[in-house]
């Protein structure tokens, strides 16, 4: 769930940059993560999501997010696309996403919740402050965080964090050993040549001469990039910055393309 207009500056102008919010719940603790990023886009939300499971220190079964296009790519009442990049992310951590529906906060209504109390707690004690970059925002946020999740309900005497960790946290699963680096995917036609072009790069990256003229799908980070065939691997590349260059696998070119 996203905040709006959470204020920050510009040290060099002054001029105030109204940057997102996001909040993360678990359900039975109400144990609670915040942290201000810039955008809503697909990077902004996996990188938080990401954070917020080191916060949690696991992994729940399933992630109930709104129906925001960074993670959504078409919209259903029950059976919404999710995009690939989001999905991989999910598959990363071995969890499921499952968007609440349009129009429909009950199904996030704890996160509706806490959005109020993030207002209250957090959100007024900073409104004034000033913060020349989201570091310094964020950093003051967790000071605050941890008050609030160790602030004592007046109901049962107990905080979040007190049944996070002695009911709810036996249940997440382990982080993986390596973060998730998030992947992009894209369809292609395989050149005449041998090469798919990877605009985002302006690179060529070879692919084996059996597949030119067939559309094939590339999955990639800022480190690597698969080549796939009715999802099947079909080649692998490390991925390269340098415009206009060729990366070529000579096991990928026809005897009449080596010669030449």
């Amino acid at each position: 769930r996203y905040l709006y207009q959470f204020p920050s500056h510009d040290k060099e102008t002054g001029e105030v940059v109204e940057v997102n919010v996001f909040v993360g719940i678990l359900p039975c603790s109400q144990y609670t993560f915040v942290m201000a990023v810039l955008t809503q886009n697909r990077e902004a939300l996996i990188e938080a999501l990401g954070h917020c499971l080191e916060y949690f220190g696991g992994v729940p079964q399933a992630i109930v997010c709104d129906n925001l296009k960074s993670a959504v790519s078409k919209g259903h009442k029950y059976a919404p696309q999710i995009n690939k990049s989001f999905d991989d992310f999910a598959l990363h951590y071995g969890c499921v996403v499952d968007p609440a529906r349009p129009y429909a906060p009950q199904d996030k209504a704890m996160v509706e919740g806490a959005v109020k109390l993030v207002y209250q707690r957090i959100f007024y004690p900073l409104s004034n402050h000033t913060f020349f970059n989201l570091k310094e925002l964020n950093q003051q946020i967790l000071n605050l965080l941890e008050r609030y999740n160790t602030f004592t309900f007046s109901q049962s005497n107990s905080t979040r964090l007190h049944d996070f960790l002695s009911i709810e946290r036996e249940f997440l699963q382990p982080l993986p050993s390596q973060p998730y680096s998030i992947r992009y995917f894209k369809k292609l036609k395989v050149q005449k040549m041998g090469f798919v072009y990877l605009s985002d790069d302006r690179h060529y990256y070879s692919v084996p001469y059996k597949y030119i003229g067939q559309q094939v799908e590339l999955s990639y980070n800022r480190h690597t990039i698969e080549i796939l065939f009715q999802n099947q691997r079909i080649a692998l590349h490390k991925r390269d910055f340098r415009a206009g260059k060729y990366s070529t696998n000579e096991a990928h070119l026809s005897s009449h393309h080596r010669v030449y």
